[in-house]
């Protein structure tokens, strides 16, 4: 397959994922729906996510009890017959890809991170953050309270450090893992809800020196530790050799 038809591909493909059906979009624009779905609540949360890095946990949080409140409505009967009348037929799956852009397993995890304590919750952010303030990699999000969490339930001894292996003398980076000065590599956890990682050897193409290395999840949004300009350049490496097939 020749490189610009696989972009149609890919296109075709994302559209399809992503857009709604007309009818689903009449649907979604009754003030039932958009009530019930939480709609305007739910992209306001998703937008700040991606712009407020401080804030981020929460904003997460918040989006992630949306979530639950969305997914409890979305499974009353009422609901079923109100999409039933309108000639649309949701799964989950459908509602987690076309309400909230992820997948349904991702969903179900922010899900289960809405319903914790609030004294555990407040007890993993203040750990994150005092570790934080030690110079340790601590990974704070959705996914890593549910760790904690249950881990807490079973001992209420565990400690963040304790899930997240941070005492141990060899620890994994958050975001980027060297290699004794070696090629660098993004961490990617297969379980987690990362779409999207590059590396790319920029020193041996030319294209600068040092490498590339970006990742970009729901959760945590894009981590790397290359500036914009490094990963334009890595960008236009890629796209030049899109043209030149």
């Amino acid at each position: 397959m020749k490189a610009r038809d696989t972009r149609n591909c890919l296109t075709k493909i994302t559209n399809k994922m992503r857009n709604l059906l007309e009818i689903e979009t009449g649907l979604l624009s009754s003030d039932a729906v958009k009530t019930g779905l939480q709609l305007s609540r739910v992209k306001s949360l998703q937008k700040s996510i991606k712009t407020a890095q401080r804030t981020k946990f929460r904003k997460q949080l918040e989006l992630a009890d949306a979530m639950r409140t969305a997914k409890e409505w979305f499974d009353l009967p009422t609901t079923q017959s109100l999409f039933a009348e309108n000639g649309v037929t949701w799964t989950a799956e459908d509602l987690a890809d076309k309400v909230f852009e992820c997948q349904k397993p991702w969903m179900y995890k922010c899900i289960k991170a809405s319903g914790w304590d609030d004294e555990v919750v407040g007890m993993f952010e203040y750990q994150c953050k005092a570790l934080q303030d030690q110079g340790k990699s601590v990974k704070m999000g959705l996914e890593d309270l549910n760790k904690f969490a249950s881990a807490y339930l079973e001992d209420e001894n565990t400690t963040v450090a304790d899930v997240q292996k941070l005492n141990e003398e060899s620890v994994v980076e958050d975001t980027i893992a060297e290699d004794s000065g070696a090629e660098e590599s993004v961490v990617e956890d297969t379980t987690s809800d990362t779409i999207f990682t590059l590396s790319f050897k920029s020193g041996q193409m030319g294209y600068g020196s040092g490498n590339v290395s970006v990742r970009y999840s729901y959760s945590e949004g894009l981590v790397t530790t290359n500036s914009a300009d490094e990963i334009r350049s890595a960008i236009a490496f890629l796209t030049e050799q899109l043209n030149n097939n």
